[in-house]
């Protein structure tokens, strides 16, 4: 009976421009330089994805509640390619009437033109790459702009009136004081931009940073340090309008990124293009987790096949999740989050109770301040927060 069938949470689409005009140095995230790119291929294998998808969930008949381009570098593109991706998504899924549209953008290559058409084509949220408000950090991270040009982005984005406008910044770069970082905050909440994302610069492994870590050639910042600016962000932000929602995102009233927001409330995403993730629920009760090809190469000669089969999908691995694998998930995501695990949705999906099943160990991290939980929620504190990674690594 339909009654009995499982309520499936809200659905957001993620779609990812693997090119970029210059790798940067702490970059981990799957993208190439390439020139010139193959845009026209890339693009119309994008489309290509999105229709096999759509005829792989022709039952599913929940309406997008957001659309992501994010890379890479997607305002390489030309608007012609942008707007050939929206209106393939368009034609094939239904759209909620104020459906959130993201486009990420580099301040060298998001032109006023460019801006303009975006929102014409229906984009209403734009995320711009600043990452540092000082020429010596931008400098440091090697990034392709200048202030004056992260600047003159910012500008032509108020112009163009997104209905958010985002500003990711990175910090706890070498060297950073407290002082200089609190000026780069002062400026990014002047410009009023509605949402800010601010990361700590973290050395991956495989990147450059990491090669120089290991030579000796690159000191990061001290912890002690690194935590002095994490708490300082928090606390100015908030002062400022701009509650934490999420361990590095903040956002006035109304603007959470809707995209990531139903990513760590463990919502599901469909990923497509170049090592794009996904994660969807189906009616029987199964949650499935995808991943795509990381090459480019590999990716557009696979779309260009004239014929896709169920049997030989362009994915490398569908995994079919487990209870317990997904409330792993649930609990993942969610610390990461100002609202926090869910524990209603924890026992539904695995048929424990969170806190009776860890209640040593999460007893001993509220003794210690680090976690605090109701009826309804097991949260971090802002103690707890500075050490999440750790803390979430030891719970499963």
């Amino acid at each position: 009976m339909s009654g009995n069938k499982p309520v499936l949470p809200a659905l957001t689409l993620y779609m990812h421009i693997p090119f970029c005009q210059q790798k940067c140095p702490y970059c981990d995230f799957r993208s190439e330089v390439m020139s010139p790119w193959p845009e026209e291929a890339y693009v119309a294998a994008v489309q290509r994805e999105l229709q096999w998808r759509r005829q792989q969930l022709a039952e599913d008949v929940r309406p997008l509640q957001a659309i992501f381009i994010g890379g890479g570098t997607p305002s390489l593109l030309a608007p012609r390619s942008v707007e050939g991706l929206l209106s393939c998504v368009y034609t094939l899924w239904p759209v909620v009437d104020d459906c959130e549209i993201t486009l990420e953008a580099n301040p060298e290559s998001a032109t006023l033109e460019k801006m303009q058409a975006w929102r014409a084509m229906g984009v209403n949220r734009l995320s711009l790459g600043i990452q540092a408000l000082t020429e010596e950090r931008l400098q440091a991270l090697q990034r392709p702009h200048d202030l004056a040009t992260a600047r003159l982005a910012i500008r032509h984005a108020q112009q163009v009136d997104f209905s958010t406008l985002n500003l990711d910044l990175i910090y706890a770069t070498p060297g950073q004081s407290i002082d200089g970082w609190q000026q780069e905050l002062v400026e990014a909440m002047a410009w009023g931009a509605e949402h800010l994302s601010c990361y700590t610069l973290t050395i991956e492994e495989g990147t450059p940073l990491h090669t120089r870590l290991q030579q000796g050639t690159w000191l990061p910042l001290e912890e002690e340090k690194e935590t002095q600016l994490f708490l300082h962000t928090r606390r100015q932000l908030a002062a400022g309008g701009w509650p934490a929602y999420e361990i590095s995102n903040f956002a006035r009233p109304g603007h959470h990124c809707r995209h990531n927001s139903n990513y760590w409330v463990y919502g599901d995403y469909l990923g497509v293009g170049v090592a794009a993730h996904g994660k969807w629920s189906l009616a029987d009760g199964r949650r499935l987790r995808s991943q795509n090809r990381r090459s480019i190469a590999a990716y557009l000669a696979f779309m260009a096949r004239d014929a896709l089969r169920e049997a030989d999908h362009p994915f490398w691995q569908v995994q079919s999740l487990t209870p317990q694998e997904a409330g792993q998930e649930i609990v993942l995501l969610g610390l990461r989050h100002a609202a926090g695990v869910d524990r209603a949705l924890y026992r539904q999906v695995t048929g424990l109770e969170l806190v009776q099943e860890k209640q040593a160990l999460l007893q001993q991290w509220r003794e210690a301040g680090w976690v605090q939980w109701d009826a309804a929620r097991l949260q971090l504190t802002e103690s707890g927060l500075l050490r999440a990674d750790g803390l979430i690594a030891r719970l499963f």
